[in-house]
């Protein structure tokens, strides 16, 4: 009974069932189509949804760049201790004799003997070549003889003039040739004196540019003479280190093969070289037994007052975002750069300034981190016991 009734009903049902279907669908359509404005605004609220969806995910993103930025960087440091340095200026030169002299031929004549050796140490006053005087003395004992008789001519003159028998001309004439004998008489004892070429002061003979035989002219060279006690030792300073120095101060001078020896600062430069822009300074020290030599490789190191400073390593240095060189420390958690400031340096590292009495030097990540990032700092070993 009951599968009958289920055919029958499936029988009676479906065509009209149906047909009622296709037709609400037909009408549905033809509303439809009669109203396009509602397909627009279903569509619009379509769009609008699946917009607003989009917003919702950006919103959501930031929460997980927060998850991400919450991750904190770890870092090795060590602490270190600031210690009391003596801040110094470094400087490179060269040894210069105290003054140099070109001694030069003041009359023309043949080098009659030469009595100083190159190389050799002459004092003041000394002779090293002497020159032909020719007949210079003959010169000179005429022009006396011509003295006695110009003062004569002179006086004779005088008397005339005064009883009014002679003019003031012959009077004028008279004592112009008076002045003239004596004037070759100056020029004669001036030049025999010439013959005889003397050291102007003590130091080394250098150079001698004549030997016996040698004809020279007026303005020749003759010898170069060199005054090494003082010897002097000439640097150039920066701009910044030039404003830290004065006249006087100590100064410890490395001459090359030579060891170590003290000296004073006794000339500053008060206009800058136009090419390096440095200041010239002179260092004098004491050469009295004549060792050192003028033109040897020179290091100066000038004593400044007693600084703070920490003791690092060149590998601890590191760069910041503008390509800075300083070193990066950890303080209240977080990151700090500081740029360079040298005082001296050694063979197993530098000392720096700018970092109070101590601070947590990263020795270990440090190129990974920023200057105010935070971070977790882990001491080392050596700090931690």
């Amino acid at each position: 009974m009951v599968k009958v009734k289920l055919e029958q009903f499936s029988l009676n049902f479906s065509p009209h069932f149906l047909g009622f279907k296709m037709t609400q669908l037909n009408n549905g359509r033809q509303w439809l189509a009669e109203r396009p404005y509602i397909i627009a605004i279903f569509i619009t609220l379509l769009l609008v949804l699946w917009m607003l969806s989009g917003v919702f995910d950006v919103q959501a993103a930031p929460d997980t760049k927060d998850k991400k930025a919450e991750i904190i960087p770890k870092v090795k440091v060590e602490t270190m201790q600031a210690s009391a340095v003596a801040n110094s200026v470094e400087l490179y030169g060269r040894t210069e004799p105290d003054r140099i002299t070109t001694l030069k031929a003041e009359i023309s004549g043949e080098v009659k003997k030469v009595l100083a050796k190159r190389g050799s140490y002459v004092e003041a006053g000394e002779i090293i070549v002497e020159l032909e005087e020719n007949d210079l003395k003959a010169q000179l004992a005429r022009s006396k003889a011509l003295l006695k008789q110009r003062q004569i001519e002179y006086k004779g003159a005088k008397k005339l003039n005064a009883s009014g028998y002679q003019a003031e001309s012959a009077l004028s004439s008279a004592a112009a040739n008076l002045a003239s004998v004596k004037a070759d008489i100056i020029r004669l004892e001036l030049a025999i004196d010439n013959t005889v070429i003397k050291a102007p002061y003590a130091g080394v003979l250098n150079t001698r540019y004549v030997e016996e035989g040698d004809y020279v002219k007026s303005g020749d060279n003759i010898a170069m003479i060199a005054d090494l006690s003082p010897l002097v030792v000439r640097a150039y300073a920066t701009e910044h280190q030039v404003s830290e120095l004065s006249v006087g101060k100590k100064a410890h001078v490395r001459i090359l093969n030579r060891g170590s020896v003290a000296g004073d600062i006794r000339y500053i430069a008060s206009v800058a070289d136009e090419k390096t822009n440095t200041f010239k300074i002179e260092i004098a020290i004491d050469n009295n037994e004549r060792k050192l030599f003028a033109g040897l490789s020179s290091e100066v190191e000038i004593p400044l007052e007693t600084i703070s400073a920490i003791k690092l390593s060149p590998a601890l240095l590191a760069l910041d975002e503008k390509g800075n060189i300083g070193v990066k420390s950890v303080k209240d958690e977080h990151v700090i750069f500081t740029p360079i400031n040298i005082v001296k340096t050694e063979s197993d590292g530098i000392w720096l300034t700018g970092f109070g009495d101590k601070a947590d030097i990263i020795t270990l990540g440090q190129g990974f981190v920023r200057a105010g990032d935070k971070v977790e700092a882990i001491k080392s070993i050596a700090d931690g016991e």
